[in-house]
C-alpha cells in the first residue's frame, strides 16, 4: 500500500532528513519505506510518498516512544500528520 501524506516541521528539511536517516533502519524492520519526500519553499511542511507492506505496522510506528521522540526533537509537529490519499496506481518515469 502506498499513500501520500504531509506534516508540519519547525526546524527545516535538513533536520527532518537527518532524523529520517537515523530511524530508517527501524522503519525498514516495520516494512515502511519513504519513496519520495519534499518540502515547500519555506520548509514548514514535508510531503511524502510512503509504501507500507502491512498497514497495521504503521500504527506501531506512531506509538513507539523512541521514534516519536526523535521525530518531535527534529521539529516534526506530530499532531499535524495527515494522510492525504491512498495511491492505488502510479507511474514513475
Amino acid at each position: 500500500m502506498k499513500f501520500l501524506s504531509t506534516f508540519k516541521i519547525t526546524k527545516g528539511f535538513d533536520s527532518w532528513l537527518k532524523m529520517y536517516k537515523e530511524i530508517e533502519p527501524d522503519l525498514n524492520e516495520l516494512g515502511i519505506k519513504i519513496l519520495w519526500a519534499g518540502t515547500n519553499s519555506d520548509e514548514t511542511k514535508v510531503y511524502d510518498v510512503t509504501e507500507v507492506k502491512d498497514p497495521s505496522k504503521f500504527e506501531i510506528l506512531t506509538k513507539r516512544e523512541d521514534i516519536t521522540k526523535k521525530r518531535a526533537d527534529a521539529g516534526v509537529e506530530l499532531e499535524s500528520q495527515e494522510v492525504i490519499e491512498t495511491i492505488s496506481k502510479d507511474y514513475w518515469a
